[in-house]
């Protein structure tokens, strides 16, 4: 590393040196005791808090110098890397505590170009919003906002001020720049309250004393004593008729008619039989019914099913007993107004059914009705369809033995036109043989007439020569 003599280069030396030394392989105790055994460190808390801090924030630092080196350090080395993560550090965690004085210190031990690029790229906001997209992959937002985002939020002016000297320093301008005076704020000119004045009192109007309770509010209504009374009396009343159907016989729990009954209803069955008439056999006449009964010794399990069965019948009554105490009515009433309904409920079913039922007729009805009527719009239809055919097939045939007349009589003509067109081809031929035969007599008899011509020319010529020969 290429370093600038100050107070803090040799600070700075060491702890990069320490992070580029360090081995995973042993402890970092064990390695800074090594290192400050072998090396004279001038602060050991200070390179021991920066080794172990970067191990601890690798991860972001190790992503922030990523996105350095992808970005705007493609031309610094690699091997710088611990330098960048130093600087990185103190500004992230350590620039509350250890403050500018420090990090300029350490900006200044290096080359100064590498740092001021290094700088440019950390306040950049494109670079800011990419670290913190990467950074918040491994961390929560709370974090990245507090470590990144309020560090460099606070901190910008410092930073942008360490930025310009730098850019003077890497461009060779030596004067400084002016530094603008901060801005003073005023007191404002506000006008003091005025005291507000205690309100007076409201006069508090005094209560009328209330009356005391009534004693029937604590007294019960008189008509729920009336009630009470009567409940009592019919309590009282409905004991004593329970008494009474006690001290009563238990002859209605007989079964067996009685001898006045069963000679009644022997000579109420004689008198139907004699009014019987079967002419084809007699029959004999039912056995007499034994006069005394035999008795029936009775065991235990008898005698207890029949008091179960007297205190049945009891417990009943008694049950009857306490419905018409407290105001019950017999439900013969309910029964017969039951009775009723039912009645009129099973009516106007039967009247509904009857009802449906008919119109179910009707409909079947006006659907036979409506059929019958289809039925014969369509032997109609169907009748008058044939008529249509037969009539169309009538003018068919007509039609068509007019065309057959047709058809013949121009077959006829057609016949008659061929005779005579040959009749005419025979009078023509007649008539060119005729013609060609007439031609050929008539240019016989020119030849022959000119044959005649020419010699009688030749004997005239041969006549007038001799002549003038002999002249």
């Amino acid at each position: 590393m290429e370093r600038n003599a100050n107070a803090y280069s040799e600070l700075f030396y060491h702890c990069i040196q320490v992070l580029n030394e360090y081995d995973h392989s042993i402890s970092e105790e064990t390695f800074l005791e090594q290192y400050f055994q072998d090396n004279k460190v001038p602060n050991e808390a200070f390179v021991s808090t920066i080794l172990l801090d970067c191990i601890r924030h690798s991860t972001l630092l190790k992503t922030v110098t990523d996105i350095f080196y992808a970005t705007d350090g493609i031309n610094i080395r690699k091997s710088e890397q611990n330098i960048y993560k130093i600087i990185a550090y103190l500004i992230f965690y350590q620039l509350d505590s250890v403050g500018f004085k420090l990090l300029r210190g350490f900006i200044d031990s290096v080359q100064l170009n590498r740092v001021h690029q290094f700088l440019k790229f950390l306040i950049d906001d494109e670079h800011l919003q990419a670290i913190q997209k990467e950074c918040m992959k491994l961390y929560e937002q709370e974090y990245i906002d507090e470590k990144i985002g309020r560090v460099i939020k606070t901190y910008l002016p410092d930073l942008r001020a360490i930025l310009l000297d730098l850019s003077d320093a890497v461009e060779g301008r030596t004067a400084p720049r002016p530094v603008p005076e901060p801005t003073k704020s005023k007191p404002f000119n506000l006008t003091a309250p005025k005291a507000r004045m205690v309100p007076i009192p409201k006069i508090i109007p005094k209560i009328d004393k209330a009356r005391t309770v009534p004693k029937t509010t604590y007294e019960l209504p008189r008509d729920h004593v009336e009630l009470e009374k009567i409940r009592e009396d019919n309590h009282r009343r409905g004991l004593n008729k329970l008494d009474q159907t006690r001290a009563l016989h238990h002859h209605f729990l007989q079964t067996d008619k009685s001898s006045k009954t069963q000679s009644k209803i022997s000579k109420i069955m004689q008198e139907r039989e004699k009014n019987y008439r079967f002419d084809h056999f007699r029959a004999n006449p039912p056995p007499k019914p034994e006069a005394n009964k035999i008795p029936v010794k009775l065991n235990i399990a008898t005698i207890l099913k029949e008091s179960q069965l007297y205190k049945k019948q009891e417990d009943d009554v008694r049950r009857r007993l306490m419905d018409f105490e407290a105001g019950g009515k017999d439900a013969q009433e309910f029964t017969q107004w039951q009775q009723t309904m039912q009645k009129q409920d099973y009516d106007d079913q039967m009247t509904t059914i009857e009802r449906k039922r008919l119109e179910g007729k009707m409909s079947y009805e006006e659907a036979i009705l409506a059929r019958q009527r289809l039925t014969e719009e369509n032997r109609r239809l169907a009748e008058e369809l044939k008529r249509q055919t037969r009539e169309a097939i009538e003018e068919h045939v007509k039609e068509k033995v007019k065309d057959e007349q047709r058809m013949k009589q121009l077959i006829d003509e057609v016949v008659s036109g061929r005779e005579n067109a040959k009749l005419s081809q025979q009078k023509l031929q007649q008539y060119k043989a005729d013609f060609v035969k007439q031609y050929k007599e008539e240019h016989k008899q020119m030849m022959k007439q000119a044959l005649e011509d020419v010699s009688n020319s030749e004997m005239i010529e041969s006549g007038r020569k001799a002549c003038r020969l002999g002249g």
